[in-house]
């Protein structure tokens, strides 16, 4: 985005979708930072995110009123039918509310979607996640990839789970050689994407049936493509989320 008489010209036509979202992370992180973030923040630090780890994942928090977000970027010339297109709106009013959210990144680190994720009991789904987009598509990228890569090159391994937050919590016992599917069948897409991280891959996914699976299906794929696969076999049927808050960094 450039500047030029004072107005906003972007020289890609999808430029303005990521500006919206790299002003919606930061409007979500300073609601967390304040006064209005103090029970979500404790939330999150009662299951072991800090600060930190809070600055490092960019996590913020959704307000609990219906379109304060939908105003700002009003104010800021996007058009109701754009934010209703991209999942930022429904029927003029915020998707996500009251939930602490997750930027999620494409390859090159720009926000390009939210995972928001209720931490109130009020019976709503656990999760809502950004429908895909223009500039959001799951099968074209690996969660944390743009972070992961120097240090998937010290370490010579890539570590693949399946969700955002297991990634999150192996970085507060400092391994961070790790990406995730999102929740998505393994694309030829991805498989470039690893194959540039490593030769060596180790697959540590969800420990129950589907995992078992996934993990079984994933690795035979890789050794097609003459990836070297080890396999973590998490017991209980535990994912690495869990397993790592039960069972500590050892």
């Amino acid at each position: 985005v450039y500047i030029s008489g004072g107005n906003e010209s972007y020289l890609n036509k999808f430029d303005k979708l990521y500006d919206a979202y790299r002003f919606s992370a930061k409007y979500f992180q300073n609601n967390l930072s304040s006064s209005i973030g103090k029970n979500a923040k404790n939330y999150l630090n009662g299951r072991g995110i800090n600060d930190d780890i809070i600055k490092e994942f960019e996590i913020g928090l959704s307000l609990e009123s219906r379109d304060d977000l939908t105003k700002l970027l009003v104010n800021k010339e996007y058009d109701l039918a754009t934010l209703n297109r991209i999942g930022w709106s429904s029927d003029d009013h915020d998707i996500y509310n009251d939930r602490i959210m997750f930027p999620l990144y494409d390859v090159s680190g720009k926000v390009v979607g939210f995972s928001g994720r209720i931490y109130k009991d009020n019976g709503q789904n656990k999760y809502l996640n950004t429908k895909e987009t223009d500039i959001f598509k799951k099968g074209e990228m690996l969660y944390h990839y743009h972070i992961a890569r120097e240090e998937c090159r010290l370490k010579k391994s890539v570590i693949v789970m399946e969700g955002f937050m297991d990634v999150i919590r192996a970085s507060t016992i400092g391994i961070k050689n790790t990406v995730a599917l999102m929740g998505t069948a393994l694309t030829k897409e991805q498989i470039g994407l690893i194959k540039r991280l490593s030769n060596n891959i180790i697959l540590c996914l969800d420990g129950d049936g589907p995992g078992r699976a996934a993990a079984l299906k994933i690795g035979e794929v890789l050794l097609k493509e003459g990836i070297e696969v080890s396999v973590v076999t998490l017991p209980n049927n535990d994912d690495p989320d869990t397993y790592i808050l039960n069972h500590g960094k050892e």
